[in-house]
């Protein structure tokens, strides 16, 4: 972990401890938790602890979260 950014290898473990799954495998794993991530220039994705905390039901997001409509920006 590099501060808050949780790297891939941090979510192979979080996903199966004491093993290294597959990219596939992490992905679905974060998919069906609803965890936001993005991918990167490695072959593998990564997260914020921030990301994780909203997605566990930790931490309450964002207040300006919601999704905006175009109309909103003119």
């Amino acid at each position: 972990m590099i501060g808050e950014v949780l790297q891939f290898h941090d979510l192979q473990e979080l996903c199966k401890p004491g093993s290294k799954p597959r990219l596939a495998t992490v992905e679905q794993w974060a998919r069906d938790r609803r965890i936001k991530f993005d991918y990167d220039g490695n072959g593998g994705i990564w997260t914020t602890m921030t990301a994780l905390n909203q997605a566990l039901g930790i931490a309450a997001g964002a207040s300006n979260a919601e999704a905006y409509s175009a109309s909103d920006l003119f």
